[in-house]
């Protein structure tokens, strides 16, 4: 039957993806640009709230004492031009600074209490399953209470008390980061083009003075939001030909700059050294709860004239190369962990649930392969969907909560169009940016729009669902670590359909190769008795389509040849439209002016006059005839039958 192939790097579209790297444990380097800790990582790293620690600041030697009164009149270190000065120097402003200052981007200001923006938004619907239902099916449980969950874009899943499973990330202190910088004033409200930070660098790269002027006077862009979906991993390779430079020239273009390694001590504690400066008021450390940081985060957002507020985030860590931070099953499994590696609520078992579609997908990164994220004080996640629109689960391994916004799906079309108009200009010089994760609207913004906004925060052992197409957003409050992946019950199916839809659209790369998803589910039917009446709908509805394309098509194309992977006939299951980037799975045109000279051109049915050659150099080499696609149909509804 075969597994569906999946594209193996999406190299370009994953350009912003955290790349990790596991150090060497007998020395604890990091490498150039690394953030060294100098205390090990523990083994049960902390989930308690962080207490902020007084602060004795220092009289910097080329700096003096002034109060910006635009800012409040707090008291904060100036230059001799009157910029305020946090760090370094290395480093006479501030003891609790350092090895430059703490790995992470330098701290400028602090918080405007009286300023912060509370918003009114209602929550997502949270549940407590019993013993009972926690030991059965995870994706029956999501089923029974879809109805009502699904109405508000995502929701929150509380274990029972039984459910205590340890972090067990292998080699955790020795573990290596990447992290991506993140300018939060500038996720709303910034200009299209490079970020300042990018301009800046590029400047330097190219030798200009002009690159000695503050990022934050230069304009403005968004750093990376969390919970990228625009990457790949290990799968059936059709985009495998991008290369470190491709990867660059995309972080170039769109402004996301890389910080530093970072390991969980380190990240916690340059966490800790933010919080404790940014929610500082006359110097004193203040104690700030979550609705507290949630005003200043928002009006960071907000803000039209931004305070160049940056912070770092440890997002889109592959478990693949890391690994999880639960239990695996097998000669490696901790002690007393051997329920918790083969729970179905273990999040590396979930796309494998044999009701998931993604069981009959081959491993890939950040879709049947989770993440992991390492969170900082006020890093954000930006609004998006999922790969496809599948489902996703989010775990919260440890640490400070997480704030989720979410809308949901019957309003996303929605959402959409209040993004293009509200900011047409970054829509024109970056046409995917819904997809970028790279923007967050304000809940106020939207709420205005008459778009539907909720919220929810996450606490450790706590779960998110997020189902399809249904947009979400948020940020953290503190450190702390989660883990995410995606999975597809059957009713996912028509979302799927809309979503590739959307790519061809977009003329995106698939992350699965949706027509032959459909021939596989199709062939696994009988064993899975949900599968055959919404498989029939949606086979039918693409059949219909696929008569019309071929009806089409056929006075330009000169002739059609079934696939038999050889030579003459080839297998166009690992190729995209030269076009559109649809999959090739079904059928595909290539032109004898190009193909067989390399990998050459090849089209879909909608694409065929992208090739200006004559009629008679094109052939249509297709996998199954309309008449076998409709027999196909014909089974699945003798088998919805047979089940209800």
């Amino acid at each position: 039957m075969g597994e569906v192939n999946v594209a193996s790097s999406r190299a370009v579209e994953r350009a912003f993806a955290v790349k990790t790297v596991a150090g060497d444990a007998r020395n604890g380097g990091m490498g150039d640009g690394d953030a060294r800790a100098t205390s090990p990582t523990p083994s049960t790293p902390p989930e308690k709230e962080i207490e902020p620690t007084k602060k004795r600041r220092v009289t910097p030697g080329k700096a003096s004492f002034a109060f910006d009164v635009h800012d409040g009149a707090m008291p904060f270190a100036h230059d001799e031009r009157g910029e305020p000065m946090f760090g370094c120097e290395t480093c006479s402003f501030d003891p609790d600074g350092c090895e430059k200052c703490l790995g992470g981007p330098p701290i400028r200001t602090t918080w405007i209490r009286e300023r912060a923006l509370a918003y009114d938004v209602p929550p997502v619907k949270t549940y407590r399953p019993t013993e009972e239902e926690w030991a059965g099916d995870p994706l029956e449980y999501i089923n029974s209470i879809r109805p009502e969950a699904e109405k508000y874009g995502v929701c929150n899943i509380i274990p029972p008390p039984s459910w205590t499973p340890e972090f067990c990330l292998p080699d955790k202190e020795s573990l290596r980061f990447r992290t991506r910088i993140q300018a939060l004033n500038e996720l709303q409200n910034r200009p299209a083009g490079p970020s300042a930070r990018a301009r800046a660098k590029m400047l330097e790269e190219e030798g200009d003075d002009a690159a000695n002027v503050s990022a934050s006077t230069s304009g403005r862009m968004g750093g990376g939001g969390g919970g990228s979906r625009m990457g790949g991993g290990g799968g059936g390779g059709r985009m495998g030909g991008a290369t470190p430079e491709d990867v660059e020239a995309v972080v170039k273009q769109y402004g996301f700059q890389q910080g530093a390694r970072h390991n969980l001590t380190s990240l916690e504690r340059y966490s800790k050294y933010f919080k404790s400066t940014y929610f500082s008021e006359h110097g004193e450390p203040q104690n700030v709860s979550v609705k507290d940081m949630e005003g200043e985060f928002w009006r960071l957002i907000e803000a039209s004239e931004g305070r160049n507020v940056e912070v770092i985030y440890g997002a889109d860590i592959a478990t693949m190369h890391v690994g999880s931070g639960f239990a695996k099953a097998g000669v490696n499994c901790p002690p007393g962990q051997e329920t918790y590696a083969s729970s179905p609520w273990n999040v590396c078992n979930m796309p494998y649930n044999s009701e998931s579609c993604l069981s009959h997908v081959e491993a890939t990164t950040g879709i049947t392969v989770p993440w992991l994220y390492f969170g900082m004080t006020m890093s954000a996640f930006c609004w998006h969907v999922e790969d496809h629109s599948f489902y996703s689960v989010n775990y919260h391994h440890f640490g400070a909560p997480k704030v989720w916004y979410s809308i949901p799906a019957t309003h996303s079309k929605q959402f959409e169009e209040v993004m293009h108009r509200r900011l047409p200009h970054l829509f024109q010089s970056q046409p995917d940016l819904l997809h970028s994760l790279v923007t967050i609207l304000s809940p106020k913004i939207l709420q205005d729009e008459g778009i539907p906004v909720y919220r929810v925060e996450q606490h450790p052992r706590s779960y998110i669902i997020t189902f399809p197409y249904a947009y979400h957003a948020g940020f953290n409050t503190g450190f702390n670590c989660a883990e995410a992946v995606n999975f597809a019950p059957i009713d996912w199916l028509p979302f799927g359909v809309g979503a590739t839809e959307r790519y061809v659209r977009d003329k995106r790369y698939q992350s699965v190769a949706h027509d032959q998803l459909l021939s596989t589910l199709t062939q696994s039917a009988h064993k899975h008795p949900r599968f055959p009446k919404v498989l029939a709908e949606v086979m039918q509805e693409r059949v219909d389509t696929e008569e019309q394309r071929v009806e089409a098509a056929k006075p330009l194309i000169g002739q059609f040849v079934r696939m038999e992977n050889t030579a003459e006939a080839p297998d166009l299951n690992e190729r995209d439209c030269t076009t559109c980037k649809a999959d090739l799975n079904w059928a595909g045109v290539a032109c004898s002016c190009s193909f067989g000279k390399g990998r050459g051109y090849v089209y879909c049915l909608r694409c065929v006059k992208a090739c200006e050659c004559a009629v008679e150099k094109r052939t249509c080499f297709y996998r199954h005839t309309v008449q076998e696609l409709r027999e196909q149909v014909s089974e699945l509804r003798r088998l919805a039958a047979g089940t209800n």
